[in-house]
C-alpha cells in the first residue's frame, strides 16, 4: 500500500492515498456541494444541490417513473424516493399519475414552479457553478491524487461559493 502523507497535516484520508480514494472523492464532492448549497441558501432556495439533477432530468425528459429517474441520474430508488418527497413538499414536483400500485412505477413530473426554478437556475446559476468548478479543476494534471490535492487546495484557498459569487460578478478565478 502506497502512503502519500501530506506535510503539515494529520489528514488520514489523504495520507492513506489510494486506499481511501473513494472517501476522498466523496469529501471533495461534499465540499463542492456545500459551496453550491450556500449559494442556493443565500438566494432563498430550499432545494439542495443533489436534487438539481432530478429537476434537470424531469425538465429534459418530461414525466418519469422513479425507476427511470434513478437510472437517468444514477441514484438508487430509495435515494430518489427521499429526494422526490422533499421536492414534492417544496412544490417543485408532483405525481403525474397516482393510479399505479407499485410506487416505483408511479410517474412524477415538474410542477410549473419546478419548471420555472430549473429554467432560472440554468440561466442564473449553472453557468457560474460550471465556471467556478472549471477554474478549480483546470490546472489539475498528472496523478489523480495529486490532482485532487490541487483541487482541494484551491477550494481551501477560495471556497466554491466565493468562486460562484465571483462568476456572477464576471470575475475569473484561478
Amino acid at each position: 500500500m502506497e502512503k502519500r502523507p501530506t506535510p503539515g497535516t494529520n489528514d488520514l484520508i489523504t495520507a492513506l492515498g489510494y486506499l481511501c480514494m473513494g472517501s476522498r472523492l466523496k469529501r471533495l464532492g461534499e465540499q463542492m456541494q456545500s459551496g453550491v448549497a450556500t449559494i442556493l441558501e443565500r438566494q432563498g432556495l430550499d432545494v439542495q444541490p443533489a436534487q438539481l439533477p432530478l429537476l434537470v432530468a424531469l425538465e429534459e425528459n418530461g414525466p418519469l417513473t422513479i425507476g427511470s429517474l434513478g437510472t437517468r441520474v444514477g441514484i438508487s430508488q430509495p435515494g430518489i424516493t427521499r429526494a422526490l418527497a422533499r421536492l414534492e413538499t417544496l412544490g417543485l414536483v408532483a405525481p403525474a399519475s397516482s393510479d399505479h400500485p407499485d410506487r416505483r412505477r408511479r410517474l412524477v413530473m415538474l410542477t410549473p414552479a419546478g419548471a420555472t426554478l430549473i429554467r432560472d437556475l440554468r440561466i442564473n446559476l449553472f453557468p457560474a457553478v460550471e465556471q467556478a468548478v472549471r477554474a478549480v479543476c483546470r490546472h489539475a494534471s498528472g496523478d489523480i491524487l495529486d490532482a485532487i490535492g490541487e483541487i482541494e487546495a484551491r477550494l481551501n484557498q477560495t471556497s466554491l461559493d466565493d468562486r460562484i459569487n465571483s462568476a456572477f460578478a464576471g470575475a475569473a478565478n484561478d
